[in-house]
């Protein structure tokens, strides 16, 4: 268990044996990747009350410019709920997540104009009838 994991030739997937061997910032164990595994991911699970939750996530999209979030769930369906129920309320209240949709169609959202046809530049518009 205490062995460095070095690299090896495998059909499994290779970004995460490279994030830890060849990409790592100091030899990685066994025993350490099991210990990462907290609740079956390498990712340390947000423990706090919302605001704190509502902090790391409005950090790492002003420092990240990112514009979105996968959540795993450690119970199902409780904790995407209390997540939702108690988290989510706390960042549209920061105006960082949205608190309605707006009106219309996806393809009218994403592409504009009143209509919610594609745009005529957009390759898929050569396909029409």
């Amino acid at each position: 268990m205490d062995d460095v994991i070095d690299r090896s030739s495998t059909n499994a997937n290779q970004s995460a044996l490279a994030a830890i061997t060849k990409q790592a910032a100091k030899p990685v164990t066994k025993r350490e990747i099991v210990d990462q595994m907290i609740l079956g991911s390498r990712m340390k699970p947000m423990v706090g009350a919302p605001e704190q939750i509502a902090d790391r996530l409005q950090t790492w999209i002003g420092e990240g410019d990112i514009d979105g979030f996968n959540l795993a769930r450690t119970v199902a369906p409780e904790s995407l709920r209390d997540f939702v129920e108690l988290v989510v309320p706390v960042l549209q209240e920061r105006g960082v997540f949205k608190a309605d949709y707006e009106q219309g169609p996806l393809r009218q959202k994403l592409f504009g104009g009143g209509n919610g046809r594609l745009p005529a530049a957009h390759p898929a518009a050569l396909f029409r009838r």
